[in-house]
């Protein structure tokens, strides 16, 4: 199972340049508020999709969708919650990025939607 910090160390090395979001989605103590940098991350992917930059958007994707897959309930609550659940509401969050999505991701996208499964893709995917 992936905790928060494993999530965070994922992130990381695969993608440096979410570390300024890392450091300002850290509480007084220094943990990382997960929800606030999902949100933050679905910003960045947004941002990086709309300047064409999709070797980062892929990235992000695949490290997000890591999460969903192998995270404990509290980093896949993450995900589900704060990066999959309110796509589409913000400028930017178009159907050609939601195309490049993973197909976990997607699933989740779904189920939230009522367009999938009854059990949640975290729960099936983790099996």
């Amino acid at each position: 199972m992936l905790n928060a910090r494993g999530f965070v160390d994922a992130l990381l090395a695969a993608v440096p340049r979410a570390t300024p979001l890392v450091d300002e989605n850290r509480d007084d103590d220094g943990v990382v508020l997960l929800h606030l940098l999902l949100s933050d991350l679905l910003r960045l992917t947004v941002a990086a999709f709309g300047a064409g930059d999709t070797a980062l958007v892929g990235r992000v994707l695949t490290v997000v969708e890591k999460g969903l897959r192998e995270g404990d309930d509290h980093v896949a609550e993450a995900v589900a919650v704060s990066f999959v659940e309110h796509y589409g509401a913000a400028p930017g969050e178009s159907d050609e990025l939601l195309g490049c999505w993973p197909p976990l991701l997607r699933a989740e996208l779904d189920r939230q939607r009522g367009r999938g499964g009854g059990a949640s893709a975290t729960s099936s995917a983790r099996g």
